[in-house]
């Protein structure tokens, strides 16, 4: 399907764009971490929609690199939250600063219209994208 081909593609330059160094798993992991953490692996799991033991292996390895660090959960001592630490929301950021710059560059090329008509797919493809979880 065109659409399928296309937003993979347009994925895999952004993700090339972010130059984290981080496999597309740990990168994908701690964006969410950092737009949605603190989070319980077992949130983690289903938000990236894995298996909770390999979300736990992601926060581990994000972990190792100081990107993450664990913390009691208030609400069940038997788990804990995980949160992104000072390391890990700078390279957030610095990546997120690349992947607009790439995407402000593609952008500018194009045609105005073009850029409208984007704009109102954009749309679309938001609610679709709600509409499915």
């Amino acid at each position: 399907m065109r659409l399928r081909r296309v937003v993979v593609r347009l994925s895999r330059q952004l993700r090339r764009q972010s130059a984290s160094g981080l496999p597309p798993a740990l990168d994908s992991a701690l964006g969410v971490i950092g737009r949605r953490g603190p989070l319980t692996p077992s949130e983690l799991a289903r938000l990236e929609d894995v298996r909770r033991p390999t979300a736990t292996r992601l926060v581990s390895m994000l972990e190792c690199r100081g990107l993450v660090e664990r913390a009691a959960d208030p609400c069940d001592g038997r788990s804990y939250r995980v949160g992104v630490t000072l390391a890990g929301s700078t390279l957030l950021g610095e990546t997120r600063t690349r992947r607009d710059a790439y995407l402000a560059r593609a952008l500018a090329a194009l045609h105005d219209d073009d850029r409208d008509t984007l704009e109102q797919a954009l749309a679309v493809l938001e609610r679709l994208v709600v509409e499915r979880r």
